[in-house]
């Protein structure tokens, strides 16, 4: 498959993800920091994921792999 023909069905793909609304935990977390200005540290975990937990993902690692390492974990 050519360059175009790749970018072109990533333009797509994008658009159809930007066209739909947030889901609500994103309109509630928008809202709360209009609010607040600050974030809720449950948004912030959804978000960033678990600040203890260390990124175990390197140069040579495979996607595979770490994707099956997650599996079963609702994120």
């Amino acid at each position: 498959m050519n360059k175009q023909a790749v970018l072109d069905k990533y333009r797509v793909f994008e658009e159809r993800l930007q066209g739909g609304p947030p889901p609500d935990w994103v309109r509630q977390l928008i809202e709360h920091y209009r609010c607040t200005g600050s974030y809720r540290p449950q948004d912030l975990r959804r978000l960033l994921g678990d600040p203890t937990e260390g990124v175990e993902i390197g140069p040579n690692s495979s996607l595979a792999s770490n994707l099956a390492t997650y599996r079963g974990q609702a994120f």
